[in-house]
């Protein structure tokens, strides 16, 4: 049965529309992400919830050195007209590599939550799993743990179709370590506000 035009429907945006739309001052003052055509609404942030990005990306800086990128809030161009912002992402090269484009992937996504756990595990983790982003971390500031998230492969019952085949839980007091830079060991308190 053919849909009619005055049923009411989802209208979904491109990258190109959202792009127009934030220069016309659509989302001034807002923090805004596109997520599969849709525009999605992240809230404020809490001083904790930033002193823990603030955190995770001065350690990640040191880790990765030079020759990687450690970005902060800053989008990746993933498939199928999404952009999603997280916390904090490492990329290879360098900013002058990416001054015409945002990076298609990167080698660890890290979102640091608090109130949006639920959204950073089920829809952020899947988004990263079908763009075969290989490390997620989530730095979970309730529980004061970073939960690492490996080995995306397809199944029906994520989001996007896809969600991390390995998770692993590591506490205040345990060391952890990026797959890009196995030889690193980061203290899980080095990351918590």
């Amino acid at each position: 049965m053919a849909t009619l035009l005055n049923e009411p429907r989802t209208r979904r945006w491109s990258r190109e529309e959202f792009y127009q739309m934030m220069d016309l001052g659509w989302f001034l003052g807002q923090s805004v992400e596109l997520i599969r055509g849709e525009i999605i609404e992240i809230p404020n942030q809490k001083s904790g919830h930033y002193a823990g990005i603030d955190k995770t990306s001065k350690r990640l800086e040191t880790v990765f050195g030079p020759g990687f990128w450690v970005r902060t809030q800053a989008p990746l161009a993933l498939g199928g007209d999404s952009e999603p912002n997280p916390d904090v992402s490492v990329v290879s090269g360098c900013r002058e590599d990416y001054l015409t484009r945002h990076p298609a992937s990167a080698l660890l996504v890290v979102e640091v939550s608090d109130s949006t756990l639920r959204y950073d595990r089920q829809t952020k983790g899947s988004i990263y799993a079908a763009a075969q982003i290989a490390d997620y971390w989530i730095v979970n500031l309730p529980d004061r743990q970073v939960e690492d998230y490996r080995r995306p492969i397809p199944d029906q019952t994520g989001e996007f179709e896809f969600v991390y085949g390995d998770k692993q839980i590591f506490q205040v007091g345990d060391h952890l370590s990026p797959l890009a830079r196995p030889q690193a060991m980061i203290l899980v308190d080095d990351l918590l506000p």
